[in-house]
């Protein structure tokens, strides 16, 4: 597989699980987000509305720096590459988390660096219900993740399905996975390495694994 993907999806998914499962059947590097060096997240889960504008630039500014950093020592055509999340994470979150005023200007910023980056071949998100993500985040046990409400977790979701939905220039892939286990089932694993080595028109393409 000698393709950049990138695997999305809403926290608690399993994402980064995911990429790492498929990076080791198809032998590829990988990319993971170094989400915890972010030091406004705690403080944006306990004031959203003081530190949101301060959390996406930090993670904005992060992303970039990483991304820039770890594409440079690759030929995407020749090696492929997985990551866990894509640079067009920070424009779905901070659509969603910033006011008006402030998205103006944060979409201007992430314009002038976006297009300084390669651009995926696939943008894939992994669609699960909203309690069972609220179960994968209590498991796993960060505190500071313990504040966020389903109302949250789905304004999230809704604002990365808004964005497929109108990304014309990408070609995304919406994977509802709520009826699988690809951790547990090594069949679901398979089939959703089958479907993200198939080809996909520009747009997005909704698919439900059963």
């Amino acid at each position: 597989m000698n393709r950049y993907l990138v695997v999305e999806g809403n926290i608690g998914v399993g994402k980064t699980t995911l990429t790492q499962m498929l990076s080791k059947a198809w032998e590829v590097p990988t990319l993971y987000e170094r989400f915890l060096e972010n030091p406004f997240l705690p403080r944006f889960y306990e004031d959203p509305k003081r530190y949101a504008f301060s959390v996406e630039t930090a993670f904005l500014a992060e992303r970039y720096r990483q991304m820039h950093d770890e594409f440079e020592g690759f030929d995407l055509k020749k090696t492929g590459l997985l990551a866990d999340y894509s640079f067009y994470k920070s424009l779905i979150f901070a659509r969603r988390n910033l006011e008006a005023d402030e998205f103006r200007l944060f979409s201007e910023l992430f314009g002038i660096v976006n297009s300084k980056l390669p651009q995926p071949y696939l943008f894939v998100y992994l669609k699960t219900d909203t309690d069972k993500l609220l179960r994968n985040i209590a498991k796993r046990g960060r505190d500071f993740e313990q504040q966020i409400t389903a109302d949250y977790l789905e304004k999230i979701d809704a604002g990365y399905i808004d964005f497929m939905q109108n990304a014309s220039g990408l070609r995304c892939l919406l994977v509802h996975t709520h009826q699988i286990d690809f951790v547990q089932e090594p069949e679901h694993l398979h089939l959703l390495q089958k479907l993200l080595e198939a080809d996909y028109k520009y747009g997005m393409t909704e698919i439900t694994i059963r």
